[in-house]
């Protein structure tokens, strides 16, 4: 299989499914966030993920493994206030590292492929 990840998110058609709901990912050039440019972003509202296509390879898969754990955390009911400004977490690290692995098992069954493609584990 092919390591050019772009490459594999297109050509598969990827998206991060977590049960609830289905985030396209999609490839948009000259990304800003309140004016900042960014390589990635998730926009929970619309439910996607857009990614500048013109970051290196290593960039990428970082962006994408940033942006599928804002989704994760979120889908494990770890909101932010900038996500949920009636969200206020107090919690324990405990807790935070048994949701985390939650999570990380849930994004990892819905999405093998993704997940294989992210962490290398493909042949």
């Amino acid at each position: 299989m092919s390591n050019n990840l772009r490459q594999q998110i297109e050509t598969h058609g990827l998206e991060i499914n977590m049960g609830w709901a289905t985030f396209p990912i999609i490839f948009e050039p000259g990304l800003t966030v309140d004016g900042d440019a960014c390589f990635g972003m998730t926009d929970f509202d619309l439910q996607e993920v857009r990614l500048d296509p013109d970051v290196s390879e290593s960039m990428l898969r970082q962006t994408l493994i940033h942006e599928s754990w804002h989704i994760i955390w979120s889908t494990m009911g770890l909101r932010t206030h900038d996500e949920d400004p009636y969200s206020d977490i107090t919690t324990n690290q405990e807790f935070l590292v048994e949701q985390t692995t939650r999570g990380l098992l849930l994004f990892q069954q819905l999405n093998p492929l993704l997940y294989q493609l992210l962490y290398n584990l493909y042949d």
